[in-house]
């Protein structure tokens, strides 16, 4: 069997780059680990918690009648928790099976993402490992709601516009880039802000095509500038219109295909969005953990998806009677060095026009500032989680010097560091260990945590 190795850069980092098999062997691995990681005591907690109590009904209504109950978000998502139902069964391993499977494929999503930048296993593998610290994304493996399932094709999406922006031969890019336009389309298909990174994406794509048109060129070229002739080679107005607006509304339409089955009528296709931006814009009523784009860098206000304690009774909270929590919580070191590292990285995009920089800025921002102006009248902290998976590739392209082929001390203590901030909060992400009321003050850092 053929050992083809992966490179997209020079030939001496094609010796040294591990072949496709060794790849694929690394990523079944994650899968795997990852997966038996956040399926641990999952169902644990026997009764929806927190969106299962929207998402797990409307799943059952899907299976039954073919009837989309939540209709403020696209279809997808919810076809795939009934999926879980209906291969899993109708508890609450069936409920929370697909989101553990999705959570997985997002760590594998993230690992060959980082490999896209970085070219080097060790390191691919380090930015995976801190990924699954970040906490929110184990959070969200074990909870049916619709979050996951963006945040898995969305990064996916931003792998293969990695592996396409750099890939030197042709017709390998625009390959990647098509994989790209699918996964942006699925990413849509399961919530609207799954059209955030494919707008960040067009705007890369406006920007090469731009400098290219103006013939741009600079004084001082270098090979990781962002704008090289071999950069997009293919790229044309129309195979752009194609990966990015015809191909992701395919996948878009073709989620709508059985609620059109079931409506009887195609104009379902447009009813359906009509009454979906009407959901969404329409005043809400607050909500106590409700916050704003701004507070999200900070952390400002988490949210509780389930707070129980044995009685139903606070006075029976105790030791000996743990309170069973699971809080969206993102790992304060990942956050706070992760938040660094993007602002590394928009400098360095700016001061030498650096590749890596710009996508991982591209998959930060087109994620996080779209909600300065969304529509939303009620905003949750989770809304930034699918920003958050874009740290672990900043913070590897801030510590890892390109061709370095190792760890350094930095990184070495930063993922310490984070798997032991990580273990620290275990008992109020994971329902089945339990919160004694002290270990709970101990971990609410800002009042506003609780």
């Amino acid at each position: 069997m053929s050992s083809t190795r992966v490179s997209l850069g020079t030939a001496a980092e094609s010796a040294s780059e591990p072949t496709a098999r060794i790849l694929i062997a690394v990523s079944i691995v994650i899968f795997v680990v990852s997966l038996a990681f956040v399926l641990w005591d999952i169902a644990w907690y026997a009764d929806p918690y927190f969106d299962e109590t929207w998402y797990v009904p409307a799943a059952r209504e899907l299976l039954k009648s073919g009837a989309v109950l939540r209709e403020e978000h696209p279809p997808l998502a919810q076809w795939l928790i009934a999926a879980g139902i209906w291969i899993f069964g109708d508890d609450a391993l069936g409920w929370r099976m697909m989101s553990a499977i999705f959570g997985s494929l997002t760590l594998v999503a993230v690992f060959f993402w980082s490999f896209a930048l970085l070219r080097d296993l060790a390191q691919s593998i380090w930015v995976t490992v801190i990924t699954l610290f970040d906490q929110c994304l184990y959070v969200q493996a074990r909870v049916a709601m619709l979050d996951i399932f963006l945040m898995a094709f969305a990064t996916l999406a931003l792998a293969f516009f990695t592996f396409s922006i750099k890939e030197k031969r042709r017709s390998r890019s625009f390959g990647f880039a098509i994989l790209m336009g699918v996964s942006l389309g699925l990413a849509a298909a399961c919530k609207l802000s799954g059209l955030f990174p494919l707008a960040g994406i067009a705007a890369a794509a406006l920007l090469v095509g731009l400098l290219r048109s103006w013939r741009l060129r600079f004084a001082q070229p270098e090979p990781t500038d962002f704008f090289r002739p071999d950069v997009w080679a293919w790229l044309t107005p129309w195979k752009g219109c194609l990966v990015l607006g015809l191909i992701p509304l395919l996948i878009y339409v073709c989620a709508y295909v059985l609620q059109m089955l079931h409506s009887g009528s195609v104009l379902e296709l447009v009813a359906a969005p009509e009454r979906m931006f009407d959901l969404l814009s329409s005043a809400k009523a607050p909500h106590p953990y409700s916050s704003r784009w701004y507070q999200w860098p900070v952390m400002a206000r988490p949210i509780w998806y389930l707070f129980h304690i044995d009685g139903d009774n606070s006075s029976l909270w105790s030791v000996a009677n743990p309170a069973h929590a699971v809080v969206a919580l993102v790992n304060p070191v990942v956050l706070a060095a992760g938040e660094i590292a993007i602002v590394f990285a928009v400098w360095r995009w700016i001061a030498t026009r650096d590749i890596n920089a710009m996508v991982v800025g591209i998959g930060f921002f087109s994620q996080y500032l779209p909600w300065l102006i969304a529509p939303a009248q009620i905003e949750f902290f989770y809304y930034y989680f699918p920003a958050v998976l874009c740290l672990g590739p900043a913070l590897g392209v801030m510590l890892f010097r390109r061709g370095s082929g190792r760890l350094n001390w930095p990184a070495v203590a930063l993922i310490a560091a984070a798997g032991l901030c990580f273990i620290y909060f275990m008992p109020v992400l994971a329902a089945q260990i339990g919160v004694s009321p002290r270990g709970y003050d101990s971990r609410m850092w800002m009042s506003s945590w609780r």
